[in-house]
């Protein structure tokens, strides 16, 4: 009874509050009555604003006063309309008409050049300053987002209608945020509601509702704001109009070479502001197709900002076929401006207005650069494009001196508040800047409906579960017979686990073992502190060799997975691949020993113990330091010669690589070395995230310094050797251009009186076809130890990424997401005379899968050809949605 009561007042207060809202709601169409969906509807006076639905519908809160009101629809007259507001809504239909343009033409220096080079020379030119001209902004952000799946393969659908999917709405989503920028790469974001049905597949637009298009780039296209947009785009000026007072340039964006990372379509630019008015774009990334318009006001009359933005991405993967589709809506501005930029001042374009800019330059010359172009700043006077951009450079120096952590290129802050799940339909209902639909209504009270049977599920579900969240059931041992063959994890406590992997979870063959199994059991306990402390042990049995293995280590780690330092000691009796670093993974020679009676793996057995120390400098450096003790003891013979299908001009000949050494191995060996590695990434930048620093990639070369030393006399040790190796790798992002990857790895043994064969230097080598090695700095046709060396090397790796280049020209092939690469590799030892390889590859084959042509030459004459197949270069790189 008293539930019914607070429920009944509950009711009755939110009528009443309904009852006495105010503002003005009504329609917004064109002049054939069709409804004008996300027309922006923006109060000047308190920044408040609201958006049209798929009906033209549209409502907007106002307190009782008089307000100056907007009504925006891209392609369209903006109306401005003043209304004055009592206790109650008031109904105000309105009814936009066509953009009507007027054209002009402009001769400059007796070319026919297009108007719009001077007006996109003088926008790209104070594109920086608009990014620095706000110290500070906060704003309300509503989020709309739908998606859907439009079509699925064949083999899919059945099993997709048992989990009731379909081609209707898949996800749905709103939420509300305040957003804070603070200059120059601080954004804050507090969600204060959301509503969410379906996974949204990570495809918020809110990259774009932080990101600028004042930037060079802006979700890793090229900006046609960007100095280096004339490289990319051309542009045609349509037309211009006038908006508020304003005069409005309609631009035409079209990409000089069409494909992905640069925009297609129409940017609007305010004449001597040089601000974004609106702009309506499209642009691809792997394949996908993202749709953004936005639409500025001015704020305060001092800047202008987005106050409605539109996103949508449509594409096909692996036969399914999606699309997204979200609105954003910005309201309730606070800004603050830069106080060391001035308001209001002239930009001169010096390929137009010669004289102007010739009297700027005298000026410039009286007085030091920097101080001459600020001192015209202050007083509102005349200034080229180029002072322009040589003191927004300055200025942003000067900056960048005075900040705590120059290497930190964003710091972004996400929240969400503790009651944002549970907002009530009233609350929805006055924070919503656009009215639902009759179908939204019925779709979200269907999906509330469901929502509630689902709840109602998982409470009845509760009761086959303890209270703890773990699920009643029969009681079982600690160790069941199929844990034990394959593999669990206990929870010990809090922070204890023990982790099992039993050995059918690793089964595989090779001629020296034949069949094996690989156990292990390993605790691991996290320190109360930072820092994990595990220990563990691992077992193997070959059953042809009829011999078993095993080792053991432990590990302390103290600090987080960014800044740590790891101790680690490790033996035991164990097997081991002569070329350690560079390894043949067993599972794949285990399929081409059965099925092709080929084998490429080489082992031997040591006894050992090791001690290592690391250290960790976030990604900026790594420091490692390792000593081993080892007695080796080679099988020169195979023990199994089994294959599934056996060939008689093949057998898997004997363990011992085929190396270049001046003098056979014995079958025992005693080795004590020592090593360390250093690396460092001078220049490398990062994000920070909710306080947790991540590494941008791409963004700092990588130096290697390696030493490695056998030490002969300890322990009966026989390896008397000494090698510095050296290296280097850099990535770079060649925006609208493509992707190049470099890596050079050279070294000399200057002492090399004993090498085993497990410390000669070698290298990534491969001779499958059927390959997972590293599409960058590995070779494809080398074989495994070939030019194993023990004394000077030299090895190299490019490898280009194209944007476009034979098959990607065909527009239907980049739709696809496929990519095309060339390769080169190098490798130069004593016995290698100049081995090289040359590759063409289709990467990105169903967005999985790499197609490889590959030429190797020796001594610069023709050795062999081949082909490969892999796993897609661009597989497990960031996120594709409006990233």
């Amino acid at each position: 009874m008293l539930y019914r009561s607070i429920l009944t007042l509950a009711l009755v207060l939110s009528f009443q509050s309904f009852l006495q809202a105010s503002g003005i709601r009504g329609y917004v169409r064109d002049a054939n009555g069709n409804p004008l969906e996300y027309t922006t509807i923006y109060a000047q006076e308190n920044g408040l604003g609201a958006v049209t639905n798929a009906e033209g519908y549209y409502q907007l809160s106002l307190q009782p006063g008089t307000y100056t009101v907007l009504f925006q629809f891209l392609g369209y007259e903006t109306k401005v309309e003043k209304v004055t507001i009592g206790d109650s809504f008031q109904d105000l239909d309105m009814v936009l008409v066509p953009q009507t343009f007027q054209l002009k033409q402009v001769v400059v220096g007796g070319s026919d050049e297009d108007p719009a080079y001077t007006v996109m020379r003088k926008a790209i030119a104070k594109a920086e300053y608009h990014r620095m001209q706000i110290d500070r902004y906060q704003a309300q952000v509503y989020v709309k987002g739908s998606g859907r799946i439009k079509k699925t393969p064949f083999f899919a659908r059945k099993a997709l209608k048992k989990e009731g999917i379909d081609t209707s709405t898949a996800f749905t989503s709103e939420s509300v945020s305040i957003v804070e920028y603070i200059r120059p790469n601080t954004f804050n974001e507090r969600v204060i509601s959301v509503y969410k049905h379906g996974d949204d597949n990570d495809s918020s637009p809110m990259n774009y509702v932080n990101g600028s298009f004042y930037q060079p780039e802006i979700a890793g296209a090229v900006s046609p704001l960007s100095p280096k947009s004339f490289g990319f785009y051309r542009f045609k000026l349509e037309g211009f109009f006038e908006d508020r007072g304003f005069f409005i340039n309609k631009i035409r964006v079209q990409p000089r070479s069409r494909g992905e990372d640069v925009f297609d379509g129409y940017i609007y630019i305010v004449e001597d502001l040089w601000a974004i008015h609106s702009l309506d774009f499209f642009t691809y990334k792997l394949g996908f197709k993202f749709d953004i318009k936005q639409v500025y006001t001015p704020i305060q009359e001092v800047a202008w900002m987005p106050v409605t933005a539109q996103f949508g991405v449509d594409g096909n993967i692996l036969g399914f076929g999606f699309e997204y589709q979200y609105l954003a809506s910005l309201k309730d501005y606070e800004i603050e401006l830069n106080p060391d930029l001035p308001k209001d001042f002239t930009v001169i374009d010096e390929k137009l207005e010669k004289q102007l800019a010739k009297e700027a330059e005298a000026i410039r010359k009286e007085k030091p650069k920097t101080a001459a172009i600020s001192e015209k700043l202050s007083n509102g006077e005349e200034v080229s494009r180029k002072d322009l951009r040589r003191l927004m450079r300055e200025y942003e120096k000067e900056e960048r001196k005075l900040e705590e952590e120059p290497e930190v290129i964003s710091n972004t802050s996400y929240k969400v508040d503790s009651n944002a799940y549970n907002q009530d339909s009233t609350f929805w209902a006055e924070v919503r800047p656009l009215p639902l639909t009759t179908y939204e209504v019925r779709g979200y009270t269907t999906r509330d409906s469901i929502a509630k049977v689902e709840i109602k599920e998982q409470e009845e579900a509760k009761a086959h579960f303890d209270s703890t969240g773990k699920r009643l059931r029969r009681k079982r041992s600690f160790f069941d017979n199929l844990d034990l063959l394959f593999s669990r994890t206990w929870r010990l406590s809090d922070r204890g686990r023990l982790q099992l992997n039993g050995p059918f979870s690793d089964v595989q063959f090779n001629p020296l073992e034949g069949f094996n199994l690989s156990s292990g059991l390993e605790y691991r306990n996290s320190l109360k502190k930072n820092g994990r402390f595990s220990i563990g042990i691992d077992g193997r049995y070959g059953f042809s060799w009829r011999r078993f293995n095993f080792k053991g280590d432990a590990q302390l780690r103290l600090g987080n997975s960014r800044n740590n330092q790891v101790f680690a000691v490790e033996g035991g009796r164990y097997l081991d691949q002569f070329n350690g670093k560079h390894r043949v993974p067993e599972f794949i020679n285990t399929f081409y020993t059965l099925l092709y009676e080929r084998n490429f793996i080489h082992l031997y057995e040591k006894e050992y113990g090791a001690i290592s120390y690391s250290k960790k400098w976030d990604a900026t450096a790594n420091l490692k330091i390792s000593t081993e003790w080892a007695n080796r003891r080679l099988y020169p013979n195979f023990t199994s010669t089994q294959s599934w299908f056996p060939k008689d001009d093949r057998e898997y000949g004997d363990n011992i690589p085929d190396l270049v050494a001046d003098f056979p191995y014995p079958n025992r060996e005693k080795a004590f070395t020592i090593s360390a590695q250093f690396e460092v990434r001078p220049w490398q930048k990062y994000r920070i995230r909710n306080g947790r620093r991540s590494s941008i990639d791409r963004s700092s070369p990588t130096f290697e310094l390696g030493y490695r030393k056998g030490i002969q006399g300890i322990a009966e040790s026989m390896t008397n050797y000494d090698l510095v190796d050296i290296g280097y790798r850099q990535e770079f992002n060649i925006t609208g251009r493509g992707k190049l990857d470099a890596r050079i790895n050279t070294g000399i043994f200057f002492n090399n009186q004993y090498v085993g064969l497990a410390d000669f230097k070698h290298f990534p080598g491969n001779q499958i076809v059927f390959t997972t090695i590293d599409p960058v700095a590995s070779f494809r046709m080398l074989p495994f130890y070939e030019f194993s060396t023990q004394d000077k090397y030299l090895a190299g790796h490019l490898h280009y990424q194209f944007r476009k280049f034979l098959l990607t020209r065909i527009w239907e092939i980049q739709l696809m997401g496929i990519k095309e690469n060339v390769f080169v590799n190098y490798l130069a030892t004593p016995s290698s005379q100049n081995y090289i390889e040359a590759g063409y590859s289709i990467d990105n084959i169903f967005r999985v899968f790499r197609l490889e042509l590959v030429t190797s030459f020796q001594d610069w004459k023709y050795r062999d050809f081949g082909i490969r197949i892999g796993i897609a270069s661009n597989l497990g790189e960031d996120g594709f949605i409006f990233e």
